[in-house]
Formats: structure tokens, C-alpha cells, sequence
């Protein structure tokens, strides 16, 4: 079960999924279904500053974007645009940075579009590739789920003072920081296939997404990819 809420005409619409039936509420200001509205709260108690922010996430997040850059100047930018999945590539050569197109097949496709984050309405955070849960985690008012061997200073992407009660930091909320993520499951995630081994997820406020950040601890290899809100009618 997940719920979307959105405000119009005077009028807020809590549309809430159970068992991929939409039930679809409206709650005018004079007029209050208590019923209703009650179904279409989180199942948990929220109180704090990072709950009420992942409650107004509730709801399914596609991939959007992928932007990364490899080696000593490599640099690789997938997009979707009104539905469509485009690369290039750019490296440097001669002192000039030269682009080209990568060709994306049907499999590249289905694996950029099946890659998404959903928010359930116990704020659980997950991540799926397709039906397949790749990161799960639990919600927890004070602090991200943890999981590195050494000090976030000792991986360049991360933030210096990243540890285990980090959860708000400028205008992102920082849900997980992993280098124990199987490989099995990790090279599902990795889909420009960069041999990545950490990953770090957060939202950025500023821009209203979900970023997945997947690098190499021990060196130079980092890819972001960008989660936007999906809207389900």
C-alpha cells in the first residue's frame, strides 16, 4: 500500500493504492470524511522533522537520469525525455573534449526504465529493479541505515562528517550509506557497469528527486542517478 498526496482547488486529493486499487479521496475545508482520511495516513507514528519530509514523499519515483564520469576524464550522461532513453559519452582527446552517442538496446532500456524507488506508507524506503527489491530501508526518525567499514571522510563522494545519526545536511536527507551491498545485488544497481562497491541515497530537497549515488571506494569512478516522482493515475 502506498498513498500520493496532492492539493488542489481549495481541495486536498489523498489518493491511496491498496492492492492496485486507487481509492481517491476529496477533503474540502468544511467538510471532513474522518474514515477517509484516516485510511490515507501512514501506519506509523510521525513526529519528527525526517518523517514528515518522507511522508510527503509516499508514492513511486522513476528513473529520470544518470550522470557520471569515469577515469581520468571519461564522462557518460543518460537522459529520458518524453519517455525516451538517450546517452553520449565525451572523453577528452588533443586538448578538445569529443562526444558520441551510445546506442541503447532493448535490454539497456528495460533495465533504465525498470529501476525505481518506492516510498510505502510506513516510510520505508526501497529501491527495485523491476519487481526485485535491491536496497531496503527501514524508516528511522534519527538516523540513516549506516553500513560502512571506514569513516565517511575516507571516501572522497561522501560527505567528511557523514556518520550514523547524519540525517539532514544542507537541503538533503541522507537515508543510507553501504558498502555491503551484495554484489550480486550491486551490479543490478551498477547499469553502466562501473564496478561500483558504495552507495550512498539521499533526497534533495532543492530539487524535489531521490539521488543514487554509486562509486568505487578505493578510487575515481562515480555515477548518479536521478529519481523523480511518478504519478499514479
Amino acid at each position: 500500500m502506498f498513498l500520493i498526496f496532492a492539493c488542489g482547488n481549495n481541495e486536498d486529493t489523498f489518493v491511496s493504492k491498496v492492492n492496485d486499487t486507487d481509492k481517491k479521496v476529496q477533503i474540502s475545508p468544511s467538510k471532513v470524511d474522518s474514515a477517509a482520511l484516516t485510511e490515507a495516513l501512514p501506519a506509523v507514528s510521525v513526529k519528527g522533522k525526517k518523517g514528515k519530509l518522507l511522508m510527503s514523499c509516499i508514492g513511486n519515483y522513476q528513473l529520470t537520469a544518470i550522470e557520471a564520469s569515469v577515469g581520468a576524464n571519461g564522462m557518460f550522461d543518460y537522459i529520458k525525455e518524453d519517455g525516451d532513453w538517450s546517452a553520449t559519452g565525451s572523453a577528452i582527446s588533443d586538448g578538445m573534449r569529443e562526444s558520441y552517442t551510445i546506442n541503447l538496446d532493448k535490454k539497456s532500456i528495460a533495465e533504465l526504465n525498470g529501476l525505481t524507488i518506492e516510498i510505502d506508507n510506513n516510510l520505508n524506503v526501497r529501491v527495485f529493479l523491476n519487481e526485485e527489491s535491491l536496497i531496503e530501508i527501514p524508516y528511522d526518525e534519527f538516523q540513516l541505515k549506516f553500513e560502512l567499514k571506514n569513516n565517511g571522510k575516507d571516501y572522497i563522494p561522501l560527505p567528511e562528517k557523514l556518520e550514523k545519526s547524519t540525517t539532514f545536511s544542507g537541503f538533503y536527507l541522507y537515508l543510507m550509506a553501504s558498502d555491503r551491498i551484495t554484489n550480486r545485488y550491486m551490479k543490478k544497481l551498477d547499469l553502466l557497469d562501473l564496478n561500483a562497491d558504495v552507495a550512498l541515497l539521499r533526497y534533495n530537497q532543492k530539487e524535489v528527486q531521490f539521488e543514487l549515488n554509486l562509486f568505487q571506494g578505493e578510487c575515481c569512478d562515480n555515477s548518479l542517478y536521478i529519481f523523480k516522482n511518478k504519478i499514479i493515475q
